[in-house]
């Protein structure tokens, strides 16, 4: 009585929806691209630890939080805490997501592809745009942070030229050889990691500020400590997660993995666990050990500011060098990828050929997607000079929170229309993982500036109506032509 095989049909699907029977752990990334009918054309050379270090690198959590921490402080204060917990929180619901999604189709065309392959190729088109943006966006972000911690060593220039000087050198450095960025981005990723370590220590070794203070969203205005309220700390959970976001890169790299395909998902969790690990051991202990809260959430460089208050300007000092170096980290990387997924569009012939073949072109030196990565340098150069950390964060944290609830709806979407379908990677605590994602996302966008809310739903409503008439006139299938381009090109290693 009651077993599965007197189950009614209904009964079987939801079962199946709920607790995913169809989990095979052993299934490979290369037979799974053949259940899926489809050919990789890349060298499969990465373990497991080594999808997980590139993709580790790709969060670069060190340079990621020093810029962007920032940002989380100066909108919501003492509710900074709050802010970041919350976000690494959702992170890790939208990494299980990814996670399972990501196990199931281990293309290299990512997220985009995932998204067109469930949803559609109008939302994947969509995800495309919000990438775009994140591209130029996300790299002046970080020079920015490079600008900020510049000026607290010397005043000679101002935020916004140190940043665009520290740009400019990053694009240069992005139209090298893949290889030479691989190293250099792995020896920044030690350093980040170090000072990581440092301002932890700094703070957990000193803790003078008691956790009463951090239960609510207090600033500074005017000189005083002034009540800020719960709406900006749900408004600042969009930016700590921007801080924490990357791990996607770990499907970028699944045709390149060995191995069973739930390695993709592993490495696509872990590493987003790891990362928000980090970030969040240096902004905790920054935050309990600094020795004034006022000048905690004043200071223009805060995470540094609770090292020099701890050990003096000498160490303080070498602290910020570290910082700065591995914010170049956080940009290089940034940029390499931004480039390759616009030069990655082009080859997907999803713009007219005016534009598109310009974009295709890569460096024959080098191999770099040389026109790409200039167009992200002198946009990012032009940010730079224009706008502030705060800006330019809030701002692209809009859109990187849209491609959660996308992921969040993908994930919800995948179980009930493939309920017997093979998932080599299954999220645990189904279905509370896209549920809270996708409402901490929405509740997180519902409280950022109406001008940024209508500037995003105007560049995607802009992007809907080009994949409706373009795209579709010219019978594109957005998912297939992605991953086919990448398979024509390089992948930032």
């Amino acid at each position: 009585m009651g077993g599965t095989d007197r189950m009614g049909p209904g009964m079987s699907t939801m079962r199946q929806i709920f607790f995913s029977e169809h989990v095979d752990k052993d299934v490979t990334g290369e037979e799974r691209l053949e259940q899926l009918g489809y050919e990789s054309h890349f060298d499969r050379r990465l373990n497991l630890w080594g999808n997980m270090s590139l993709t580790l690198s790709d969060i670069t959590p060190m340079g990621s939080l020093l810029a962007i921490g920032i940002a989380v402080i100066a909108l919501a204060g003492t509710g900074s805490v709050i802010a970041y917990l919350a976000g690494v929180i959702i992170a890790v619901m939208v990494a299980l997501c990814m996670a399972e999604l990501g196990s199931i189709y281990p293309v290299s065309g990512g997220i985009y592809s995932i998204i067109g392959k469930v949803l559609g190729q109008h939302a994947a088109f969509v995800t495309l745009v919000a990438y775009i943006v994140e591209g130029v966006f996300l790299p002046a972000t970080i020079a920015l942070g490079i600008g900020t911690y510049a000026q607290s060593l010397s005043t000679a220039l101002s935020i916004g030229v140190y940043s665009a000087i520290g740009m400019a050198i990053v694009t240069v450095l992005a139209l090298m050889n893949i290889q030479s960025n691989a190293l250099m981005t792995g020896i920044f990723l030690a350093i980040e990691v170090i000072i990581i370590v440092i301002i932890a220590v700094a703070g957990f070794t000193n803790l003078t500020q008691p956790i009463s203070v951090y239960t609510h969203a207090d600033g500074m205005v005017n000189g005083k400590l002034t009540s800020l309220g719960l709406g900006v700390i749900v408004g600042a959970v969009s930016v700590a997660l921007q801080s924490v976001n990357g791990y996607d890169a770990g499907i970028a790299f699944a045709e390149e993995t060995t191995g069973p395909a739930r390695r993709v998902g592993k490495s696509v969790l872990y590493m987003c666990i790891v990362g928000g690990v980090l970030e969040l051991a240096a902004f905790l202990g920054a935050a309990f050990g600094t020795p004034s809260l006022s000048k905690f959430l004043t200071s223009s460089t805060p995470l540094t500011y609770v090292v020099k208050a701890r050990w003096g300007d000498t160490v303080g000092t070498i602290v910020v060098v570290g910082a700065i170096i591995a914010l170049f980290n956080a940009c290089l990387a940034i940029t390499l990828q931004f480039a390759r997924i616009f030069w990655a569009s082009a080859r997907d012939k999803v713009w007219p050929d005016l534009i598109g073949k310009p974009l295709s072109r890569t460096w024959a030196r080098t191999h770099a997607p040389w026109v790409t990565t200039l167009i992200i340098g002198v946009i990012a150069i032009i940010l730079c000079l224009s706008l502030s950390i705060v800006a330019t964060a809030t701002f692209v944290a809009v859109f990187t929170i849209a491609n959660y609830v996308f992921i969040a709806v993908a994930a919800i979407w995948q179980r009930i229309s493939s309920p017997d379908g093979v998932r080599p990677f299954a999220m645990i605590l189904w279905p509370l993982p896209p549920i809270i994602a996708g409402v901490g996302s929405l509740l997180a966008i519902s409280k950022q500036t109406y001008t940024d809310l209508i500037i995003v739903g105007c560049l995607f409503a802009l992007g809907l109506i080009y994949s409706l008439t373009y795209l579709r006139r010219k019978g594109l299938n957005t998912m297939t032509l992605m991953a086919d381009a990448e398979q024509l090109g390089e992948t930032p290693r």
